[in-house]
């Protein structure tokens, strides 16, 4: 079965490196098959930035997104600028409420993390934040298991800033849990 996620932000807010993360933990660990793409503007920091993951069971022949399955989305700009990428009845769409205060009405299957919020708050830094959206999709989507995600942190983030990575991928995680639960 082919699984097609897309990150989108800022420049810096990480979202290749969660698009990175997700790609190695089901590669790695959960043996599928899988493609990673990215792209962002000429400014790096602050402009648009987004990375698309397609996963399978099967070899991958096309390794762009065709058909969105989940859309983690960390800013308004990005929303906005990929919102036809949703299909308004299956996508899963996870979005930093944070950054994003208009979210399309239309829209099936949000859930709101405030996940930069949580990121300052809980752990000092709003550079968490990618870690906790990336808990959140594992959480929601099942598309991944948290144990493979916390597996592919080690030599992916900083050694000193390791727990805390694990601290906002379960804080994450335990954010999408209760979100379906409330569904």
């Amino acid at each position: 079965m082919r699984t097609e996620v897309m990150f989108a932000g800022f420049g810096g807010q990480g979202v290749i490196k969660a698009a990175l993360l997700l790609s190695q933990a089901v590669g790695l660990h959960e043996n599928k098959e899988v493609a990673q793409t990215q792209s962002y503007g000429p400014e790096a920091r602050g402009g648009a930035c987004r990375s698309e993951v397609v996963i399978s069971d099967q070899e991958i022949d096309y390794i762009k997104t065709m058909s969105l399955d989940s859309f983690v989305v960390m800013s308004q700009p990005a929303l906005d600028k990929y919102r036809d990428h949703i299909d308004l009845q299956k996508t899963i769409v996870i979005a930093d409420a944070t950054l994003i205060k208009e979210i399309p009405p239309d829209l099936q299957k949000v859930y709101a993390v405030e996940a930069t919020r949580i990121a300052e708050e809980k752990l000092g830094r709003a550079l968490f934040a990618n870690i906790i959206m990336l808990g959140a999709l594992s959480a929601v989507s099942g598309l991944v298991t948290l144990d493979a995600l916390r597996k592919c942190l080690v030599g992916n983030v900083p050694p000193k800033t390791l727990d805390q990575n694990q601290t906002a991928l379960k804080t994450g995680y335990d954010v999408g849990i209760g979100l379906v639960q409330a569904a």
